[in-house]
């Protein structure tokens, strides 16, 4: 047996004629991708959430396979292999990012701690590491291909290559996802949302921010030259994101120099104690077993009813939940 097969009975319990790799970068909205698909599709693919070989390295502990190498193993099989990036406007996702690790990494100190800073303390903090949080674009950077110019009239793009269809979508268009992904896979999607920031206990802290926050005008300037915004956004588009932040702009800011950020780094895991080891990340974590998938069409269901608020599909808790009554034309597809 191959490294690739290996990684591969690793990754995927189960064996199946499609695939969905959501390959994209934190805080772009992919956790909510994962569980709408999970629910949506149930047992007809297999969905793996990764963002980089290193996370790749933590689920198989294999050193020599990179996430390419199984998407396009599994294509040469025949299999339906989809892979989705999303891209996310450069401020937002680096906000998002820091408030990801702020307690762990950033203060090592608790949320509920963290929530009584004062606000310039956070946004002092932000700004110093403002250059090195998230700026790359996964397809551009890792898929080994050249995107195909966004399509702004259809809020997405696909594009098939060496038989595995990569997917592009934007976060602004998350409202569309359901229409989307719909048209795409020619099922009824749901979308459910799942793992957003502003739910978690540092929501307040973040929205407060998100609020408040005034960018340096020299971070702005940068902002403005950003290949992936030209690229993902329209000249109308763009001009309105600037704008929205121009409106709201400090004086500029000198930031940690490459030295210092990497200090800085260093310093945050030696000292780290807080464990960020997530477990049970997911409302619908995958699993094919009858009882999971009874939940996760009890989920499905409810979904498409409007509810918005679900439990987690845990396999030693999988009491189905009542079921509204729906009509029969319901799953009809609009193409």
């Amino acid at each position: 047996m191959t490294t690739v097969e290996q990684a591969v009975n690793l990754l995927f319990k189960n064996e199946t004629d499609g695939y969905i790799f959501i390959y994209t970068p934190p805080k772009v909205g992919s956790t909510t991708l994962v569980t709408s698909l999970r629910v949506s599709l149930g047992k007809s693919f297999n969905i793996i959430h990764i963002h980089d070989e290193i996370m790749l390295r933590v689920l198989t502990g294999i050193q020599n396979v990179s996430i390419n190498d199984i998407i396009h193993y599994l294509a040469q099989l025949g299999k339906q292999v989809f892979v989705i990036d999303v891209f996310r406007t450069p401020i937002e996702r680096k906000i998002s990012e820091f408030f990801e690790k702020i307690a762990p990494y950033h203060f090592n100190n608790t949320e509920t701690n963290i929530a009584s800073y004062p606000m310039s303390r956070i946004v002092k903090r932000f700004n110093q590491i403002f250059p090195f949080l998230e700026n790359g674009d996964h397809s551009f950077d890792y898929y080994g291909i050249t995107p195909v110019p966004f399509d702004f009239s259809r809020k997405y793009t696909v594009q098939l290559f060496n038989e595995v269809t990569y997917i592009k979508l934007r976060l602004v268009d998350s409202h569309l996802w359901a229409q989307i992904l719909s048209t795409i896979f020619k099922l009824k999607i749901v979308i459910i949302s799942d793992y957003t920031t502003k739910n978690k206990d540092i929501g307040n802290l973040y929205s407060t921010f998100m609020a408040e926050y005034k960018i340096p005008s020299n971070f702005l300037d940068d902002i403005h030259n950003s290949t992936f915004l030209q690229f993902y956004y329209s000249h109308e588009e763009r001009c309105k994101y600037l704008d929205s932040w121009a409106s709201k702009m400090a004086p500029p800011f000198v930031p940690f120099s490459s030295d210092q950020f990497n200090f800085y780094i260093q310093l945050c895991f030696e000292n780290k104690y807080i464990n960020d080891l997530q477990t049970q990340h997911y409302i619908d974590n995958g699993c094919f077993c009858k009882e999971c998938s009874r939940k996760r069409r009890d989920i499905y269901f409810l979904a498409l009813s409007g509810h918005t608020q679900f439990d987690k599909i845990i396999h030693s808790n999988t009491t189905p939940l009542p079921l509204p009554k729906f009509p029969s034309n319901l799953f009809k597809i609009k193409t």
